[in-house]
Formats: C-alpha cells, sequence, structure tokens
C-alpha cells in the first residue's frame, strides 16, 4: 500500500498557510489570522527551570505540550516538535494554557460553611443530614477553614449516614474529562465498587456521548476506529457539526494541508458559514461545499444514500453488506423508497437553510469519486493494502441532538454502504471536546458502565471487574439494578425531586449542564455538596458545603487519552500551592474512609500508600488499569510485558514513544505504539482476540434505519417545550414523549416564525421568533480557565451574539447594541454582533437569518456570582436528551431579542 508520510518540515514548509517559520510568525489561513497560532522555538534549560511533557489540557485533539516551570511555578507553554499529532505546532489556546493556571487560585485548608460545621461540631455530630442555608454565595463570611482530615472525616460520616439510609444510589458524582484516567477510574470504582451507586455521570454526557452510544450500536465498542495518519490518506473529508478550524485547529490544519497538496474535495454541514467552510474556499473554491441544513443531518444522509444507490450504484460494497452487516436490506429499502432529495425538503432546515436537490447530488457525487479512488487503488488487494475514500468527521455539535445516536448511526450507515468504513483513509471520526473526555470513556465514569467498553449488566466483565477492585460483586449488582433516568439530566432532577441527597463535583462545573435557572441551581439548593476545584470564585463553589482546593494540570502525574485512542503522558511539572491535592489522591482517601465506615476492607480496595513525597503514585494506579484491561477491547497488557521484558515502566514507555494507541495486547503492539485501526482484523496478532470482525455478539455492523418525520411537529414540540417551562413537569417522568420525538428527528423548540420582521418591541410577549444555537469560540474553552486568561480575554473580551445584518435591521438592533437572549427557560445579556463586518470580536462567523448563535465558554467570564452574572448561556438551554445518549440539544433553541 502507498503511504502518504507527513513530518513536521513538510507540514510546516508545505502548508499554505505559514508565512514564515520563525518564532513569532503566525499561522494563517486566508482572512482570519485570528484563528491561528504559531510555532514555537525551543527555550534552553537553565538551572531554574524544569520541562515536562504533557498532552494539551484543552480539546481531545491530544496535542503534544511542553510545559515550562521556572522556580517551582508553571510559566509557559511550547509544542512538542516531536509528537505525532501536532507536528510541533498549537493553538492559542494550548500556548496560553499556563496564563489562567495561578489567577484566583485556592490554596490551604478546606472551606466548609460555617453552619455545616456548627451543626457538625454539635453532640453526636447534630443533624447528619444538615446542608448548608448560604449556598448561593462565595462570601468569605459564611465560610470556616477547617484542615483537610478533619474536613474529609466529617464529609466521609455524612456520606457513609446517607448510603446508609437511603441507598448508596442516592449520592452522586459529575465528573470530567479533565481529570487524569488514573483518577477517572478510582472515581467509578468508588462510586459503583463502595457505595454501589449508579448516579454517576461526567461532561462526557453533555458533549460526546450520542458518538459512544453510536458507535455501541453499529461496531460493538466506543472510539473511532481510525488514526489522524488517515487523514493524509484521504480522497475527501466531510464535517458535521463540526467547526474545526475553532474547535479542533490542528485537525482543521492538517486536513487544510492535505487539500492544498491533494486537492481533495471538503464538504462541511453546518447552520452557520464559519472559518473551517471559509479556509477550505481559500485554497480551492470549486471543491468546497457549504450544506447549512439545521437538524434534517439524518435525512442529508438518508437522501445521499438514495442518490449512490440509483446513480452510483458501482460504489456500493454489496460482499461486504451481505457477509458482514446487519439491517442492510431495511436500511437500503428505506432509503431508496422514502429518501430521494426531492423528498426530503421539508426537513431541510426551512427558510435561510435552503438544501436543494442539486446540492444533495453534487455532494453524493464528490462522495462517490472519493470512494472509486479507493476502489482503484484496492483492486486485487487486501482491504488494507489499499487507501483513501471518506472520512465523515463530526463534533460536539452533531452529538447534541434528540436524535444524536441516530444522527451517528446514519453517519456508519453511508460509510458501511459504500465500503468506506474503518480502513487507511477512510471512516467515522468523532472529535471529543475535552482532553481526557475518552479517558473517562475508557473508565467507564457514566451512568450503566463499567471500565473497558461494557456495561453493568455484562455478568462476566463484571464479576471480573469485583475481582480486580476487590469489591463484593453485590455491588456492582446494587449499582447496575439501581436507576439514573435521564443521565446527567435525570441526576438533576431526581435531587429536585429528593432522591439524590448528596453529590460530588469533580474537576467539572455544573454550569455544563442545561436549564441551569429551573434545573440544576435549584436542584444543588437540595443537596449535601462537595466539591473539589482550584478556583476560589469557580461556580460550583456557590453550592457547595464543603470545597477541598486541588492540584490540577501540571501539577499531577498520569495519562490523556485523546481522539485517536492516543494515551499520552501528563507529567507533573512543579508542585501545587500548599493544601492543594491531586484528584486522585482525594478519591483514594475519601474512598477508604467510606469504606471502612460502611464495614467494607478499605485497604483492600485501595492497597495504595502514600510515597515519600506524601503524595500516591499514579503509575501503581496506571499498572492496575493495564492489567484489569486484560482480555477486553482495550487491553493494554502489552505495556507490562514490556516492563517486565525489557525493565521499562508504563510511563516511560508512552513518554519515548509519545504514547501509544489502544488497544495493546502484546508486547509487539505496545513497542510498536499499540494498534492504529481497529476492527476487519487489522489489528495484528492477538491471542485471546475477544472479537472478530467487530466487537458486536455477532462480529458484525449493525445498520438500522433512523427515520425524520416532521409530520407531528409543532404537536409534540409544544409537549418538548414545557420542560424548564411548565413547573412540575420532569423529561424523566415522560419519556415516550422523549422517544417520539428521538424517532421522528424533531427540535426540542420551535420559534415563532411568523412574528419575524419587525422590530423588537413588537414581538409579542411571550413569543420566541428566532432560532438561537449555543457553541464555542476558538479563543476559549473552558470557562473556568481560559476565560482567566489575559491573552485570549484579550481576544474575546465578552460575551457576544451572532446576527445576520437584515434580522438585526428588522429587529431594529445595531452592531454593538447590548441585547438580551430570552427563552423560555430564562436569558443572558450579549453584545450583538452584526455580520462579519462587526466591531464587537470576533466577528468571523456568518448566521443565515432567522439564526442567532453565542458561545457558552464565556458564560461566567463577567462574574460567576448569580447577582452579577448576565452570560450564562445555559440559563436559557433546554433540557430535552436524547433516550439512548443522554445528550442534550443546545443548538436548536428559540428565542426573542431584546435590547438592553
Amino acid at each position: 500500500m502507498k503511504r502518504i508520510k507527513m513530518n513536521r518540515r513538510d507540514f510546516l514548509k508545505g502548508s499554505a498557510f505559514i508565512t514564515s517559520t520563525v518564532a513569532g510568525s503566525s499561522l494563517m489561513v486566508g482572512a482570519n489570522p485570528e484563528l491561528e497560532a504559531a510555532p514555537a522555538t525551543p527555550e534552553k534549560a537553565t538551572a531554574s527551570r524544569k520541562t515536562a511533557i504533557a498532552q494539551c489540557p484543552y480539546c481531545g485533539v491530544g496535542c503534544g505540550t511542553i510545559i515550562q516551570a521556572e522556580n517551582g511555578k508553571i510559566v509557559s507553554m511550547r509544542p512538542d516538535k516531536d509528537h505525532p499529532t501536532n507536528y510541533g505546532l498549537q493553538c492559542i489556546k494550548g500556548l496560553t494554557a499556563a496564563e489562567p493556571i495561578y489567577v484566583d487560585r485556592m490554596e490551604g485548608d478546606a472551606y466548609v460553611r460555617k453552619d455545616v460545621w456548627a451543626e457538625w461540631n454539635k453532640p453526636n455530630h447534630g443533624d447528619m443530614e444538615y446542608i448548608s442555608k448560604t449556598k448561593g454565595s462565595f462570601d468569605e463570611e459564611h465560610f470556616v477553614r477547617v484542615p483537610y482530615k478533619e474536613a474529609s472525616d466529617m464529609t466521609a460520616h455524612k456520606i457513609a449516614h446517607l448510603a446508609k439510609k437511603y441507598t448508596g444510589n442516592s449520592i452522586a458524582l459529575y465528573g470530567s474529562g479533565q481529570l487524569t484516567m488514573e483518577g477517572q477510574y478510582l472515581e467509578n470504582l468508588f462510586m459503583k465498587g463502595v457505595l454501589g451507586s449508579n448516579t454517576i455521570e461526567a461532561n462526557a454526557r453533555m458533549c460526546m456521548t450520542s458518538a459512544v452510544t453510536g458507535y455501541f450500536a453499529t461496531l460493538g465498542s466506543d472510539t473511532p476506529p481510525l488514526a489522524y495518519e488517515d487523514i493524509e490518506l484521504a480522497d475527501m473529508v466531510m464535517h458535521f457539526g463540526h467547526n474545526a478550524r475553532e474547535a479542533h485547529p490542528i485537525i482543521f490544519w492538517r486536513i487544510a494541508d492535505h487539500k492544498r497538496k491533494a486537492d481533495i474535495p471538503t464538504v462541511v454541514v453546518d447552520p452557520r458559514y464559519t472559518g473551517t467552510s471559509k479556509g477550505y474556499e481559500d485554497i480551492n473554491k470549486d471543491n468546497s461545499v457549504h450544506v447549512p441544513i439545521l437538524n434534517g443531518d439524518i435525512s442529508f444522509l438518508n437522501a445521499i444514500a438514495h442518490v449512490l444507490l440509483k446513480d452510483h450504484k458501482d460504489v456500493i460494497d454489496w460482499d461486504f453488506l451481505k457477509a458482514h452487516t446487519t439491517g442492510w436490506k431495511e436500511y437500503t429499502d428505506g432509503v431508496l423508497n422514502n429518501y430521494s432529495p426531492e423528498q426530503v425538503q421539508d426537513r431541510m432546515g426551512g427558510p435561510n437553510h435552503d438544501v436543494s436537490p442539486e446540492l444533495i447530488r453534487r455532494v453524493a457525487g464528490m462522495f462517490a469519486d472519493a470512494t472509486r479512488k479507493r476502489l482503484a487503488r484496492s483492486k486485487g488487494k487486501q482491504a488494507d493494502e489499499g487507501y483513501g475514500g471518506v472520512i465523515i468527521m463530526w463534533g460536539i455539535g452533531y452529538n447534541q441532538h434528540i436524535h444524536g445516536q441516530h444522527n451517528v448511526i446514519s453517519i456508519v450507515n453511508l460509510l458501511t454502504l459504500t465500503g468506506n468504513l474503518a480502513k487507511p483513509g477512510c471512516g467515522p471520526f468523532s472529535m471529543t471536546g475535552q482532553p481526557n473526555a475518552m479517558g473517562e470513556r475508557f473508565t467507564g465514569g457514566l451512568t450503566d458502565r463499567l471500565p473497558f467498553n461494557q456495561p453493568l449488566k455484562n455478568t462476566s466483565h463484571r464479576k471480573h471487574m469485583a475481582r480486580h477492585w476487590n469489591v463484593p460483586e453485590e455491588n456492582l449488582i446494587k449499582a447496575m439494578n439501581s436507576e439514573n433516568p435521564g443521565f446527567a439530566v435525570g441526576m438533576m432532577e431526581r435531587a429536585l425531586k429528593g432522591d439524590v441527597k448528596a453529590m460530588f463535583l469533580v474537576y467539572a462545573t455544573h454550569i455544563d449542564l442545561p436549564d441551569q435557572h429551573k434545573l440544576v441551581r435549584p436542584a444543588m439548593m437540595k443537596t449535601f455538596n462537595v466539591v473539589q476545584e482550584i478556583y476560589r470564585h469557580a461556580p460550583n463553589n456557590l453550592y457547595a458545603d464543603v470545597i477541598f482546593p486541588a492540584a490540577t494540570w501540571g501539577e499531577v502525574d498520569g495519562v490523556y487519552i485523546s481522539s485517536e485512542r492516543r494515551i499520552n503522558r501528563v507529567e507533573k511539572a512543579a508542585e501545587a500551592p500548599p493544601g492543594c491535592l491531586p484528584d486522585m489522591d482525594m478519591v483514594i482517601d475519601k474512598g477508604k474512609e467510606i469504606a471502612h465506615l460502611l464495614g467494607m476492607d478499605a485497604d483492600k480496595i485501595f492497597p495504595w500508600q502514600r510515597k515519600e513525597d506524601g503524595f500516591y503514585d499514579a503509575q501503581e494506579i496506571f499498572r492496575a488499569v493495564c492489567a484489569a484491561s486484560e482480555g477486553t477491547d482495550t487491553d493494554l497488557t502489552g505495556l507490562l510485558e514490556v516492563e517486565k521484558i525489557d525493565g521499562k515502566t508504563p510511563y516511560q514507555q508512552l513518554r519515548d514513544l509519545r504514547g501509544i494507541q489502544w488497544p495493546a495486547p502484546s508486547y509487539e503492539a505496545a513497542k510498536a505504539g499499540g494498534t492504529k485501526r481497529r476492527y476487519m482484523l487489522q489489528e495484528g496478532k492477538w491471542a485471546n482476540k475477544p472479537y472478530g470482525y467487530f466487537r458486536t455478539q455477532d462480529g458484525k455492523v449493525h445498520m438500522k434505519l433512523c427515520l425524520q418525520d416532521y409530520s407531528q411537529r409543532e404537536e409534540i414540540t409544544k409537549k418538548l417545550m414545557e420542560f424548564g417551562d411548565k413547573e412540575g413537569v420532569y423529561t424523566i417522568d415522560n419519556i415516550p414523549l422523549l422517544k417520539q420525538a428521538r424517532d421522528m428527528g424533531l427540535t426540542p423548540d420551535l420559534p415563532d416564525e411568523a412574528e419575524r420582521g419587525q422590530t423588537w418591541d413588537k414581538v409579542p410577549a411571550g413569543k420566541y421568533p428566532y432560532w438561537l444555537g449555543l457553541g464555542v469560540v476558538y479563543e476559549h474553552f473552558h470557562t473556568a480557565k481560559s476565560n482567566r486568561s489575559p491573552t485570549t480575554r484579550r481576544l474575546v473580551p465578552e460575551m457576544y451574539v451572532e446576527m445576520h445584518v437584515e434580522d438585526a435591521k428588522e429587529l431594529g438592533i445595531k452592531d454593538g447594541d447590548k441585547v438580551r437572549l430570552v427563552t423560555r427557560r430564562g436569558f443572558y445579556e450579549a453584545k450583538a454582533q452584526v455580520g462579519v463586518k462587526s466591531l464587537v470580536k470576533p466577528a468571523r462567523n456568518s448566521v443565515p437569518r432567522g439564526y442567532m448563535f453565542s458561545p457558552w465558554n464565556l458564560s461566567v467570564a463577567d462574574s460567576a456570582d448569580p447577582k452579577k452574572n448576565k452570560w450564562l448561556v445555559n440559563g436559557v438551554s433546554s433540557r430535552v436528551w436524547d433516550i439512548v445518549s443522554g445528550q442534550v440539544d443546545f443548538k436548536k433553541l428559540a428565542c426573542r431579542i431584546e435590547k438592553v
């Protein structure tokens, strides 16, 4: 097979985007220089300087980063030139990742609410179920500083009491894709193995679980089957709900560079015309397509399949379908009968989201041509000897639908139909949001999951994990039989109803969740909340009964996993401020204390001891993860074999290779850097491999025809709009309604479009004429970190809303006006960014008429205090979720505009 190799020299010197490679030069595309960044020149080490390698702490691309510390403080970052993901380049977020680390930083003893501490110090500890009456305030006057061990002892006793009285499932944990994988693994052990709780969620639920469940439903296991190097082998790349240039810049740069060299076609499916589309058009407008769909992705994908089946029969892989799939007949019959480009026009988003039959046929023709190129190279060869075809990438926005899982299944269907599945240069590729959300998925840190891609209901794997965790299997059975309907949303609705009594919030912020004013914050007012946090004025602290100062990225040891399944080292570069402990250490401590109080053998479950430096050894936990992964499709035991034979520790292997892609089930696989591609016998030699062609029980891809039907749209959506608007109406009590909305491919809201065309003050009360979408902006990532960075804050300093010039004119809104965006659930305020010539930064994306857009990253950049905060976009979002993936739709809300 011909391999297209790409090295850093090619990427830098061959790129159309680099004007110079000297330090401080810009990596620019077209008219959007603010979207790009710079290659960095290595700095010489000095006696006071220490460097450590890491994966960038922001998005899931997993760029290699060199952390630089001086005099015990992290001072700067530079890209790792030896890392195979980013070739010594980095975006502005990664380059400035040191800036926010010490801003508003907590240190020292734990913070405990004064009234909680006073109650605890009463005889017999007073009311063990007491929660603070001062929630909603940051004020120092409401807190007392308490030594870590004493605060931890109080927390352990209160949690154990609640677990005994109300069951372990009354205890919730909201974790994070920013934790190290070792910490994530232990949090799951603690919740399911010790407490027997199934109420464990993470911010992955809000960004990636539609991809997770879509992969499980079709291929039988989670995560993309490809590697980033497949980008340079592809003949066509499509993006769905994925503004890669802002959300995953390195991936965009790699695709754009490949497009420049090989002239591949690119398709961006997005309601907005973004920098991603603009960048591709700057290279070659003739083979760059923007498809402005709003919600009609399933119909669009089915229509492409229809055209291929009718007009491009030579690219249909009938042999593969018949031998290695199920459901193909129902799928092909369904798309042929009901999904012609003409038949789907009512689902293409309506006015200003025009996707004509001609455009659909054009995209289908490009898809067919790219597939033919792969077929020509593969003719007469083994499947892995050819390369190329179509890669379909998608981001958080594509997952965030009521029908998110069906969106993903529809992508896999189309790729399977044409044989563009998990081969070199083609296949499905979801791009993750959080830096270690893949680790959260790997370790099973979500409702109903166990580590290593298996559910709690898998009897043999449940027994396997009970043995490795040294916990009674009955605890895992309790977790399995305990319900958390609605996942993250359900956890909060259960708290409102009184079923959840306590919450741990670990390296995740509650403002990631939807419907803040009507759901999340009222729920947290009713629970005992234990927060592990680095910033004194982080949003979680408003509702904390106890706050434990934590160490952060760069101050802890461990690993992250990137979107291509690459396990990267995250090394400790500096000591955390005094009193700030790694989250992993805190879960071991609380796990031991609570296990003991519940009558369990705590030292057997948590056998690790602190090292001389006072911290637990993360590599010991990583070895335990590797050992427990044996026999699963995530098998990492090859790293232990290398250590045994060559004497090289797992962490040293990861450092030397700049990451290993799981699985690595043998000595040979680990030495080679793991497995680039999964499925179809591409994994190489693997003794006792736990699956055949695919990970499904029958070894086949499970195709499923996903439908979209707007015939009852208004009637069903009217009911969906009651959640968060009508008091006492809960999603977890209305799952049949959610299923109906999912199966018909609907939206959570519907705007009152008839009310458009008049000034803002003439729109009747209770009417919401416009669509509103919430997403990301390039310069910011985490609400906690990046908006504390002076560089990125200077680039985008305030909340904004993108508006079409004609909409603004009709509304009577001028560029720069302060406006209020109101939905049925709440409001936020923003500056009007009217068109791409706006004076309000960043002004680079175009929205269609009738559609507004704001980033969530700046939600608390004005203030995390609710009395002052006016930018909290998730105060307006819907809580309606996909009944399988649990993801919420943040993209299609109905809003009204008011001038402030």
